[in-house]
């Protein structure tokens, strides 16, 4: 199922899967992860235009290593919620990038269940917010109990560039085991002053100095899409909301 574009409610990843592209979700609708033992892929889901409300949910089965890249170009008042649920020996990266401008409202809430011992899970959240626009991170990682051995981490980031924007970042720890790792970071600023007066110094608009950064920023989530179309369509998407 390499390079696939789905826009049905229900993506089945299997042991022979290497990357899957998820394109077109449909609005209002809830996309299900179902995910095979032994399975190790790598999912790059493409969010535009407005979808209102969208969930992502799935089970990531014994020994399975699932990396999900998300790349938010959504418009309007949107609220994504995900839930995946960790089985033994299991591995969970999630890395979104979102890009709010205008009088965008988005909300994101990202959680995870370790169900199981030995289940590990990464979640980066990565925001730029500008105009008078809102954008919320939160979400919950819960490790529950008897889940020995399970690693969890939260890292919710969001640049801001006006004072009109709204951004809050709220990750929440569940644990219910001793034997664990688990940590979570939220960080929400203002541009970096000085890259800003660096750039401009040497010629650059502001305007086109603040792309610049904000490409720098975002620029990871590009790892999570193979096909060079679809990455110089979000290099684009990026150049616009900025």
């Amino acid at each position: 199922m390499n390079n696939l574009e789905i826009s049905r409610k229900n993506v089945n990843i299997s042991s022979t899967d290497r990357f899957i592209f998820v394109n077109n979700v449909d609005k209002n609708s809830n996309v299900v992860f179902n995910v095979e033992p032994n399975s190790e892929c790598t999912v790059g889901i493409l969010l535009k235009n407005n979808l209102d409300t969208i969930s992502f949910s799935g089970q990531i089965s014994d020994n399975s290593n699932i990396n999900i890249f998300v790349a938010d170009f959504l418009q309007g008042k949107n609220m994504v919620t995900t839930n995946f649920k960790l089985d033994k020996n299991s591995n969970l990266n999630w890395r979104l990038a979102s890009v709010t401008s205008k009088d965008d409202q988005k909300c994101f809430e990202v959680s995870v269940s370790h169900d199981a011992p030995s289940s590990t899970a990464v979640v980066e959240n990565y925001g730029v917010c500008k105009d008078a626009s809102e954008l919320t991170f939160a979400g919950i990682s819960h490790i529950k109990n008897k889940c020995i051995n399970s690693k969890t981490s939260q890292n919710a980031r969001i640049m801001v560039f006006d004072d009109e924007c709204i951004a809050k970042a709220k990750p929440i720890l569940k644990i219910d085991e001793n034997e664990i790792s688990a940590n979570h970071a939220a960080v929400v600023g203002r541009v970096n002053d000085e890259h800003l007066f660096y750039l401009t110094s040497r010629g650059i608009p502001e305007d086109t100095a603040k792309q610049l950064i904000t490409y720098g920023y975002l620029k990871p989530i590009l790892e999570g899409f193979k096909d060079e179309k679809i990455k110089e369509e979000i290099t684009k998407l990026i150049e616009e909301k900025i």
